[in-house]
């Protein structure tokens, strides 16, 4: 009886010892299992990294941003006002002495605010636009940028000899007049002025002359 007993008890135990070992095979496998979640993770980091390079995308954009709002800047920047932007008239004219005197009022009549800066261009105009005479040369070196809103006035002083003045009329050659052929500071296309005047149209005589335009 104890002979099978102890056999049966041998059995037994062999079975309870094949059953562990199959228990550890299988964790063993769980474990390896595991061991790929590491490996999972480490993918993971590189996609993470992800993170500040779609802030250094942002980064860009608001780089972007800026020079958008930079070009802005410069598109919405004040212009110099264009011969169409301005209208000009002669105002405050004084006489005394052989010498004449008088305002050239330039007037933005455009809806935008627009400068200027410099001397404009003067001369004189008889029948059929050809000019008379020799243009204005400039006087006075208080050059400035002068801005106008719309309706906003800029004046640059007119000068020149009333008539004759003090030239001998031979050199002056008293000549009639038109008008003044007017360009804006730093413009092609030109204003006309109608005046009907007598003027010195001789070759050697250079007696008109404008200052730079001032605030008016």
């Amino acid at each position: 009886m104890r002979t099978r007993n102890a056999r049966r008890s041998v059995a037994a135990a062999a079975m309870v010892a094949a059953g562990l070992a199959l228990t550890a095979c299988s964790t063993g496998t769980t474990a390896s299992s595991g061991a790929s979640v590491p490996g999972s993770s480490g993918s993971s980091a590189p996609g993470s990294s992800s993170a500040p390079a779609s802030s250094g995308t942002s980064g860009s954009s608001a780089a972007s941003s800026g020079v958008h709002a930079q070009t802005e800047g410069r598109s919405g920047a004040i212009g110099p006002c264009a011969t169409s932007r301005l209208r000009v008239a002669q105002r405050d004219a004084s006489v005394g002495a052989g010498q004449y005197y008088s305002k050239l009022v330039f007037t933005n009549v455009s809806g935008t605010t627009c400068t200027l800066t410099g001397f404009p261009g003067v001369s004189y105009v008889k029948g059929g636009g050809v000019q008379s005479g020799n243009p204005a040369q400039r006087t006075g070196g208080d050059v400035r940028t002068v801005t106008l809103p719309p309706h906003g006035t800029a004046v640059a002083t007119l000068h020149d000899a009333n008539g004759v003045g003090g030239y001998d009329p031979k050199e002056c050659q008293l000549s009639a007049a038109e008008g003044l052929r007017i360009y804006p500071p730093n413009q092609k296309a030109a204003l006309f002025l109608p005046w009907k005047t007598q003027h010195c149209a001789g070759p050697g005589v250079h007696s008109l002359s404008i200052t730079s335009v001032q605030q008016g």
